[in-house]
């Protein structure tokens, strides 16, 4: 499951080796992806190579997760670069450019932007929906398994109504059938 990687000021840094290691650069963590954007914060990190992982590599069709408490991915996205990435998803999202099967792709890049516009560039660390803290690559946090297990558990995707260059269907779901993702 994705946890959320970003600076202790909420800004969008740049990174190189030769400035230190990921965790200095980016010492916070949180569930910005799922509480923000409503994005799905399901992440497959391993799958047979004769398993098709869908776009996001969020699931593989007619599977589900096997692993409790679900592993962390360090998403180090929110970096240099991303608001001009965001730009460009919403743009060709709405003009058609890029034709998708869901709107959430533009969806989530307008929230995206809407939340930087409203915090002067920044992800704004101190807003506690988001569970921002000091984490580390080295060491799994303490409230981790509770914490992810139940945002994995509920998480449903955003119900969206077609408008234009939105179609209402979705690329992300939840597991088959509307089940639990227990495995």
């Amino acid at each position: 499951m994705i946890l959320d990687r970003v600076a202790a000021d909420g800004s969008l840094p740049g990174w190189s080796p030769q400035d230190g290691g990921l965790d200095r650069a980016y010492p916070l963590g949180g569930f910005f992806t799922h509480h923000l954007l409503r994005g799905d914060p399901r992440e497959i990190v391993l799958a047979h190579s004769t398993v098709p992982v869908a776009s996001g590599n969020h699931r593989a069709e007619g599977h589900r997760p096997v692993n409790r408490p679900p592993v962390v991915v360090h998403h180090f996205k929110w970096r240099t670069r991303v608001r001009e990435n965001a730009e460009q998803r919403a743009a060709h999202s709405a003009d058609g450019t890029w034709q998708d099967a869901s709107p959430a792709r533009l969806t989530e890049a307008r929230r995206f932007l809407a939340h930087l516009d409203q915090h002067g560039g920044r992800i704004n660390v101190q807003d506690e929906r988001y569970g921002f803290r000091p984490v580390s690559t080295r060491a799994v946090p303490d409230w981790w398994a509770q914490e992810a297990t139940q945002i994995v558990t509920t998480w449903r995707p955003p119900a969206y109504t077609a408008g234009p260059n939105e179609p209402a269907s979705m690329i992300s779901s939840p597991s088959p059938l509307g089940g639990s993702n227990l495995a």
